[in-house]
C-alpha cells in the first residue's frame, strides 16, 4: 500500500478549521488594510488596482482592465476617468484597430504608484523588523503559497 501527500486540504481530516481560515481571512485583509491606510497618495484602492493592473500588463483597454480585476466594464470605465482627470493615464489608438483605444500609464501615473508603493512598502518593512526572527521567516516561507491562494496571480 503506497501513501502519498495529499495536494489539496481536505478540512475534515486537518487540524485546519472553520476557526483557523477565518483568522487567516482577517488577518490578510487587516494587513492590507494598514497598509493601504499608511500609503500615501490621493487616489483610492480601485484606482491603485487600475493603475496597478495598466503597470504590470501593458497597454490594456476597459475590458481587459474588467476581465483582470473582475469588475463590470461600467465600473472600469468610471475608475479610468477619474484616472485620465487627475493625468494617470491616458488613452491611445491601436493602429490596428482605430476603433479600440487601449489605456497606457502617464509618468506621473508611474511616480504615483512608486510613491504608494514605497510608502506601503515602508510600514511593512518596520512591522517585519518588530517580530522575531522565527516569525519573519514563517511568513516568508508562505509566499509562495499565498501566491499561488490567489492562483498566480501576483
Amino acid at each position: 500500500m503506497s501513501s502519498s501527500a495529499p495536494t489539496t486540504l481536505d478540512l475534515s481530516a486537518d487540524l485546519t478549521g472553520a476557526d483557523d481560515i477565518d483568522r487567516l481571512r482577517l488577518v490578510l485583509l487587516r494587513v492590507t488594510r494598514r497598509i493601504r491606510t499608511r500609503s500615501i497618495g490621493s487616489v483610492t484602492p480601485s484606482q491603485m488596482a487600475v493603475l496597478g493592473t495598466i503597470i504590470r500588463h501593458g497597454s490594456l483597454t476597459v475590458g481587459q482592465i474588467a476581465e483582470l480585476e473582475h469588475v463590470q466594464p461600467p465600473s472600469v470605465s468610471k475608475i479610468v476617468g477619474a484616472l485620465e482627470k487627475i493625468g494617470y493615464v491616458e488613452r491611445t489608438v491601436d493602429p490596428d484597430d482605430r476603433r479600440s483605444t487601449p489605456l497606457t500609464v502617464t509618468a506621473a501615473g508611474h511616480a504615483s504608484a512608486d510613491e504608494v508603493r514605497a510608502a506601503g512598502r515602508t510600514w511593512l518593512a518596520e512591522q517585519l523588523e518588530g517580530l522575531d526572527i522565527l516569525d519573519v521567516r514563517a511568513i516568508e516561507q508562505a509566499i509562495p503559497a499565498l501566491e499561488r491562494l490567489l492562483g498566480g496571480q501576483p
